[in-house]
Order: structure tokens, then sequence, then C-alpha cells
């Protein structure tokens, strides 16, 4: 008898199995990758999935806590930056340089789940092209040319975009440039356009051209170009000078010199002979 009432006993246990627990919510960034670069100031855009939890509106008319659900939030180099209540890809502006994206799964209230669901990424924008090698060109003043005391400089880059420094992280292909005369600074450069040197010293010189950082730093490996010109006064030199700024004087002057020959030239008038008075 005693051994029928434990197989009886064995066979009752399934009816009275306990409850399946919940299963743990899940959230994963599907993109960007970890160290994703986003070029040309465009906006970063994540996409991600939730698993065994649902996202819903918080602050709803009743609403009472519920286990596997809230809703999601993102954060920004640790600072909230939106909340999100719908599977959906998240649009998000960012300055140039490295950063942190989270994302963290909370409950109706706003509570962070126990344990922790939460996933993150590090990405870095910037200005400039997302890929490519930086390139730099001095197109004039050509080598071993023979120039005035004022001399245009041009030049042309690639795969790197100039911006204004003030104080912002380093990003790839981002900087401004630097414009070196015999080894020192002389002026720096945030637009492609030439510029103009004057009052240069007779003899020969070196131009250096130099791509840096947002912070004055030269790129790893240095992108810079380097050319020898020869400053002489020669007319040939400073006639661009004239062309530019001396219109008016070179046209007073002309008509300065023709005044001054027709002073001089004998008056061409006729006298009479004395017999015919």
């Amino acid at each position: 008898m005693l051994s029928l009432l434990l197989l009886a006993g064995v066979l009752a246990l399934p009816l009275f199995a306990v409850p399946a627990r919940a299963a743990t919510p899940t959230v994963m960034i599907v993109s960007p990758a970890d160290g994703a670069v986003f070029g040309n100031g465009t906006p970063m855009i994540v996409r991600f999935l939730v698993s065994d939890f649902s996202l819903v509106q918080p602050g709803r008319v009743g609403q009472v806590a519920a286990p596997n659900e809230g809703h999601l939030r993102v954060f920004v180099d640790g600072a909230l930056a939106r909340l999100v209540v719908q599977v959906e890809p998240i649009v998000l502006p960012l300055s140039s340089g490295p950063h942190t994206i989270r994302l963290q799964l909370v409950d109706d209230v706003g509570n962070a789940l126990s344990p922790d669901v939460s996933t993150s990424v590090r990405v870095v924008a910037t200005h400039g092209p997302a890929g490519g090698v930086p390139t730099i060109r001095i197109v004039s003043p050509k080598l071993f040319e023979r120039t005035g005391h004022g001399m245009y400089v041009s030049f042309q880059i690639t795969n790197f975009t100039l911006v204004e420094p003030h104080g912002q992280p380093n990003a790839p292909s981002e900087g401004h440039l630097q414009l070196l005369l015999d080894g020192s600074v002389l002026e720096e450069l945030v637009q492609v356009e030439p510029a103009f040197l004057v009052s240069l010293p007779d003899g020969d010189h070196d131009l250096t051209m130099r791509l840096v950082n947002n912070d004055d730093t030269p790129l790893s490996p240095d992108v810079s170009a380097t050319t020898n010109f020869h400053v002489t006064a020669s007319t040939s030199a400073t006639l661009p000078l004239v062309l530019n700024g001396g219109v008016l004087f070179l046209e007073v002057f002309i008509v300065t010199i023709l005044i001054l020959r027709r002073r001089k030239e004998p008056a061409n008038t006729s006298i009479a002979p004395r017999d015919e008075l």
C-alpha cells in the first residue's frame, strides 16, 4: 500500500510544477559598429533590437509598473539625450570628436532594471570625410621660382576639411593649415583660398604647408609639402602689385608726361616779314 501511495505522489508532481520565470530582457545595438567614423558632419543613426521587453509610453493614467515593461534611455557621453518608446532608428547629431553612446532599459517609472540591462558603443564624428588619406600640394610658387617681395601662395588639399579651431577635440581628417616660412609659422589658414605674402626679404626661402589637428599638433603621419623660391626686386616680379593696386597712379603718371612734353614743344606761330608791315 505504501508503495502505491508513493507512486501516486510521483505521478501527481507535474500537476503542481512551479511556473517558469520570465525571460531576461536584452537590448542590442545593431549599428553603428564600435569605432565607426561619421564624416562630413552628418548625424549618427543608431539601430537597436530589444527582446523580452515591451517599450511603452511612460506617464499613462493609472499606469502600474509591470515586469519586462518600460522604455529606453539614450545617453551620449554619460548625459541623457533621448527617451525612446518604440524600436525605431535614433538620429543623434554629434560634435566633432570621440563619443560613447549607451542604451539602457528602464521600468515604467524610470528605474534601472535589476540587474542592469544596457549596451554601449564608441564612435567618432568629424566634419572631414570618413575615409581616405589626407594630402596637400603647393600649386604656387613653383620650385625655384623667382618672385617679388609680394607673392600669392595657392594650394590643393584632398580628404581633409579645414575648420576654425575653437578648443574642440581632434577628429579624423579635420583641422587647419599652417603656413611656414623658413621653418617658422607665418600664418594659419582655415579656408581653401590663396594667401598673399608681403614684405618678403631678398634671397632664397623655404615655404612649407602642413595640415594639423584642431589642437595644432601635426597629423600622424605628417602631411606637408615644401617648395623653395627666390625673392628679387625685379620689375617683372612686382608687376602684379602695380596691376592690382596702382592702375590709377599709372594713368596719372602717363597723363603728366604727356602734358610736360606738350609744354616743351616750340610754338607753331608764323611771323610776317617786316616788308609786309
